[in-house]
């Protein structure tokens, strides 16, 4: 237990207990030093007489009551000043930088231009993208006005040749007809004067000669024989044969075209585009506009520059103006400077007194600040002394340009606190394997008396159980005690020696 004298303790503890019941005012005697002189005396007088072997009167020991009143537990640490959002920006775009505004350390504001692209470049970037797009869609157009050509011709010789298998079909059963029908003219006509002919000729060989009627017939016979001569002369035959003509020469036309349109179907099935070119010519096509769709968006993008999206400093920048950039390219890291963080890391013997949401006060450069626990990490890792700290975050609640990010803070959290308690000074209490607990001075004797703490500060302690206020606590003593140990009480002076 660690000695210290009386008059110290008590006035300590007189002055740092929160609230403690209002006692009587006592009034300050001119007679003090006189009295605390006597007690030293008193003091020496015991102490000379324990050395010369008379210990029936006991070990001089000072003495002090518990008190109620409040008291407040911290943890008193150190952290450091970081931001709560980091930003850590990319190059959007490919391109070349022109400018580069800010070094690490710089602060910013948001909306404040930090990196500008080279716009010449970009412009020629996406001229050339643009006059990709134009070619391809010269060429795709090409070839789509040759296949919808070549499809038409396709089409149209389809059709045609449909049509005309059927008129030559047609005409040449007509033509058939009229031949047929023609003969069969012929043959009936012939057949008939034959007959007739055959018929006048007997008739006439049983006529007289030179008779009426031998004359008749044989007029009759020279009419047949004639008619037999002109019958392939007639006006029927001669339209018949010139239908027939003309029926042929149909028949030829369309012999004709048939084979133009069979020449114009092969040659339009080569050119018609199948499904793999016409695939083709669409990605072909629609890669070329993808292609200049980014590239315009990537020069508009780059036009508007990179820009600050809040108020902070920057803490990292690696570029130079002109340095080319691929897109994704690490640029620069830019911290809120607005919302503010101190991070430190706890004991184990600290981690079960922290919560979410206590109070902290934070002193930075000589300035106070306020904040409250923010984030307690759920995993422990361990220091170079392999002691296992856990992560918190005190964010604070009002910031100011005089903070620098980087910076040590000392934070004081205020975490359990107990009103009304018992309390004893942090020195009064000792420890063993089996617990906590005080000497007391009971009837001259030392008493070991064991008891359950609770919240406690840097100089108090709360005792929930194993004390009373009337118990007397020995404070200091001229040895190491013992329980069973006798004791003298050395008296309290009118100052409230001896009482918290």
């Amino acid at each position: 237990m660690k000695k210290r004298a009386s008059k110290d303790l008590t006035q300590d503890m007189t002055e740092n207990v929160m609230e403690r019941p209002e006692k009587k005012k006592r009034k300050k005697h001119k007679k003090a030093p006189i009295v605390i002189a006597v007690i030293v005396v008193i003091f020496i007088v015991f102490r000379v007489l324990g050395s010369f072997g008379n210990t029936q009167a006991g070990v001089l020991v000072t003495t002090a009551s518990a008190v109620r009143g409040d008291v407040q537990e911290t943890i008193n640490t150190s952290g450091m000043v970081v931001s709560e959002e980091v930003k850590v920006i990319f190059a959007p775009v490919a391109g070349t930088l022109a400018e580069v505004n800010v070094a690490a350390g710089d602060a910013v504001k948001a909306g404040e231009m930090l990196i500008g692209y080279d716009m010449e470049k970009m412009e020629k970037m996406l001229r050339q993208s643009a006059l990709q797009l134009e070619k391809s869609m010269a060429g795709y157009d090409d070839a789509l006005s040759r296949d919808s050509k070549s499809q038409a011709e396709l089409n149209e010789a389809t059709i045609n040749l449909g049509v005309l298998n059927q008129q030559i079909e047609d005409n040449k059963a007509y033509l058939k007809d009229l031949q047929e029908s023609l003969s069969q003219n012929q043959r009936e006509t012939s057949n008939a004067l034959a007959e007739e002919s055959f018929a006048l000729q007997e008739r006439l060989s049983s006529l007289t000669p030179g008779t009426k009627e031998y004359n008749e017939v044989a007029g009759a016979i020279s009419r047949n024989n004639y008619l037999q001569q002109v019958a392939g002369s007639s006006d029927y035959v001669v339209q018949m044969q010139k239908e027939i003509q003309d029926v042929q020469e149909r028949i030829a036309g369309y012999e004709e075209y048939k084979a133009r349109m069979e020449s114009q179907k092969t040659s339009s099935e080569t050119t018609v585009m199948n499904t793999y070119d016409r695939v083709q010519y669409d990605a072909d096509h629609e890669l070329a506009n993808l292609s200049y769709q980014e590239t315009e968006e990537e020069y508009y993008i780059a036009k508007k520059g990179i820009v600050a999206e809040f108020d902070g400093i920057v803490t990292e920048c690696g570029v130079v103006p002109g340095a080319g950039v691929s897109g994704g390219m690490q640029l620069l890291t830019l911290e809120n400077s607005k919302n503010l963080k101190i991070t430190f890391q706890a004991s184990k013997y600290d981690i079960e007194k922290l919560e979410l949401g206590q109070r902290a006060d934070v002193v930075i450069s000589g300035s106070n600040y306020e904040g409250t626990v923010s984030k307690i990490n759920r995993m422990a890792v361990r220091n170079a002394s392999n002691t296992p700290m856990v992560g918190v975050e005190i964010h604070l609640t009002e910031v100011d340009d005089n903070i620098i990010l980087g910076m040590d803070a000392k934070v004081t959290i205020y975490t359990n606190q107990a009103q009304n308690a018992l309390l004893v000074p942090v020195e009064v209490i000792n420890a063993d394997k089996e617990g906590d607990f005080l000497y007391l001075a009971e009837n001259g004797i030392v008493v070991k008396r064991y008891i359950v703490c609770g919240v406690s500060s840097d100089l108090y302690t709360e005792v929930r159980e194993g004390l009373t206020e009337e118990d007397v606590i020995i404070v200091s003593a001229g040895v190491e005690l013992e329980e069973g140990m006798a004791v003298m009480v050395l008296p309290e002076s009118q100052e409230g020696n001896g009482s918290l």
